[in-house]
């Protein structure tokens, strides 16, 4: 009998995905839904040594997780990725789109691949992961898709042309597909930080303290916890659908 109730109880699990879940913004969503009982694959693109600790901290102490190593701008790595997630859950629930990548420069000497770069891992596989995903959340009638964006979509630091493009475009695709499958009972949403403690703008802390000091109204940067409790709101709130959460400190009214 008590097998039976354990495996009821992981028929009804939330299952999601959480794309660039190993360390900054994307680690912490990934550790606040496993701490909210939802069974959690996420994924990663280089083996670090950061990495392995974290993977193997993970899977140490929560059973519901699932680690993946892909590349998210290849179609058909995207494909195997939600398949395998697909076999191991069941459902999908949840996806945030959260993997990103920085390469400032200037437009006109900035390298053609440094500009692929940013536009497979910052805009293209958030399309790749939609869709796949859309195919298992269609026929359940039921899911939500949350994007990671950035304040640079709409205040662009210089040398940012086409990262904040890439950012623009994911809070585009977020109010055009919420429109195109509200039908289907699913929602599609954004949050956009602003300056957020993580590695990925460690240089930046240490290089523009004046920034935060005359352009974030709060006069602090943030953390990962206001951004998963953005996350949460957005999970809970099942009468929003094709908005973009602002998270920044007041950065964007400077």
């Amino acid at each position: 009998m008590s097998g039976n109730v354990e495996s009821t109880s992981e028929a009804f699990k939330k299952c999601a995905i959480v794309t660039g879940g190993s360390k900054g913004i994307g680690r912490a969503i990934v550790l606040s839904l496993l701490d909210r009982g939802y069974r959690v694959a996420f994924c990663y693109r280089n083996e670090t040594p950061q990495t392995a600790d974290f993977i193997a901290e993970v899977t140490q102490n929560y059973p519901d997780v699932l680690p993946i190593r892909v590349d998210l701008a290849k179609a058909e790595d995207v494909s195997t990725f939600i398949n395998t997630v697909i076999e191991a859950f069941g459902r999908i629930d949840l996806l945030v789109n959260n993997v990103g990548v920085t390469r400032d420069g200037l437009l006109a000497t900035m390298e053609t691949k440094d500009i692929e770069l940013l536009i497979n891992n910052n805009l293209l596989s958030y399309i790749l992961c939609s869709r796949e995903v859309l195919k298992v959340m269609i026929p359940q009638r039921s899911g939500l898709i949350i994007n990671i964006s950035s304040i640079s979509a709409t205040r662009p630091n210089k040398g940012q042309s086409i990262y904040a493009a890439t950012k623009g475009g994911i809070e585009s695709l977020t109010r055009a597909l919420a429109v195109e499958v509200a039908p289907k009972k699913i929602r599609v949403n954004a949050v956009a930080p602003g300056i957020i403690q993580t590695e990925m703008t460690e240089s930046l802390l240490k290089t523009h303290k004046e920034l935060i000091n005359n352009k974030v109204l709060l006069k602090r940067v943030g953390n990962v916890s206001e951004i998963t409790s953005a996350v949460h709101f957005l999970i809970e709130n099942n009468y929003m659908t094709g908005e973009v959460i602002n998270v920044n400190g007041g950065l964007s009214l400077s």
